[in-house]
């Protein structure tokens, strides 16, 4: 029988999600085939994975098990970005060697213009709510009819595929471009950007970007085979790991502008588990720092007592240290702090769970992973405990610090 995990954020991300992947993957040995599932999103995650041997990487479009020796899978939900493919595979090779990778051919995939319009608006705008790596632009240019599948993309012959992305370029980010007020008609290219860099125009159309973009795409593709979903039943061990977290599902009603273009839950991954796999148990486990986090702009009422300042940290939170992987960025400017509530924390986990209770394929169960109790250690872990019955609880930076707690009492 086959060994299911669901790694899921149960806040609003910065969580954990790379230490618990990286903990279940290395529960299995190599050689008994463990694939990585990227679920949702695209690169802008961060998934910190830090080894006993110093070894530390932040995964972005590779699965945090990777170190582990398990292939990664892009989910059709996944948003492949083929610069940062490759970018990411040339850095793994030094760390760890040579890395397996595959994709759903109905994956859709950035462009450098997503990411271009997406940090030139978000300057414009002066907030911080995005990566900067183009989600938000690449999901609208989908809905309007503007791409297409990456496995159509990759049956294109080269000649093919440069002039699709000139079309591409010329027709509608020209268009996205004057929607937005980035540019105005003037200029050498029909186009001025007022208040951006000197030349940003002439960067924004250059054939240079598109001949280096497409060069990225040839090498992805030459590494990356298209596979369908069914080849998930390949593996003895499948981890599919979430991006965000629960505060932040794009399908949520409240703060559409602060969250992401995605399902943040078990909703999506549900379906494939139900339509790949039959009566195989499935472990789904919500990952929580023992205090709240937010990365970006938006609200904060998921806190006890609203959001910690600064100056604070050192009264609430004694033993913090310095976190290496969320630093202030121009894009999502600084981490902030808060208290968990504990009682709206297992009310989500709860409700989201509670879509797997319908699914009869398959056998599920609630876990919990609690991270940075190093930290902070004054979260009611024994609640937790006592409702959701599994806990892995961590007060360290590696899986070794990791370990796991089964509560005989729970509901």
């Amino acid at each position: 029988m086959q060994n299911i995990k669901i790694i899921i954020g149960a806040s609003y991300g910065d969580e954990g999600k790379g230490l618990a992947t990286d903990f279940f993957g290395a529960q299995v040995q190599r050689g008994q085939g463990t694939v990585n599932v990227l679920t949702n999103g695209g690169p802008q995650r961060g998934h910190t994975v830090e080894l006993a041997d110093g070894r530390r990487h932040i995964f972005k479009h590779f699965g945090a098990a990777s170190f582990r020796g398990a292939d990664t899978y892009y989910a059709r939900q996944f948003m492949v970005n083929p610069m940062e493919f490759v970018r990411e595979y040339e850095e793994l090779q030094e760390i760890c060697g040579e890395t397996a990778a595959f994709a759903d051919p109905l994956c859709r995939f950035s462009t450098p213009w997503d990411m271009l319009v997406n940090q030139m608006l978000k300057e414009k705008q002066g907030i911080h709510n995005s990566c900067g790596f183009g989600i938000w632009e690449t999901v609208l240019r989908y809905r309007r009819g503007y791409g297409i599948t990456l496995g159509a993309f990759a049956a294109m012959s080269r000649v093919d595929r440069i002039t699709w992305l000139r079309r591409l370029r010329d027709g509608y980010f020209a268009g996205r471009l004057r929607e937005l007020g980035l540019a105005h008609l003037d200029g050498r290219h029909g186009l001025f950007c007022p208040g951006s860099a000197p030349g940003l125009e002439d960067l924004f159309f250059s054939d240079g970007i598109l001949f280096h973009f497409d060069e990225d795409c040839e090498t992805m593709l030459s590494l990356c085979p298209m596979r369908k979903e069914e080849h998930l039943r390949r593996y003895q061990t499948v981890l599919f790991e979430n991006a965000q977290g629960l505060l932040l599902d794009g399908n949520a009603a409240e703060e559409q502008e602060f969250t992401t273009p995605s399902t943040t839950g078990v909703g999506k991954v549900l379906q494939t588990v139900e339509s790949v796999f039959c009566g195989t148990d499935v472990e789904v486990c919500y990952v929580t720092r023992s205090y709240l986090t937010r990365h970006g702009d938006g609200s904060m009422k998921a806190c006890t007592e609203g959001e910690i300042a600064a100056d604070q940290l050192g009264a609430a939170l004694p033993g913090l240290v310095t976190d290496m992987t969320n630093v202030q960025n121009r894009f999502q400017g600084n981490l902030r702090y808060g208290m968990m509530d504990v009682d709206l924390l297992a009310g989500r986990i709860g409700a989201d769970y509670a879509r797997c209770l319908g699914a009869a394929g398959n056998h599920y169960h609630p876990s919990i992973m609690i991270t940075h109790l190093n930290e902070y250690a004054g979260i009611d872990t024994d609640r937790l405990a006592a409702q959701f019955g599994t806990l892995y609880l961590s007060d360290g930076r590696t899986c070794r610090d990791t370990f796991k707690v089964v509560s005989r009492t729970a509901i």
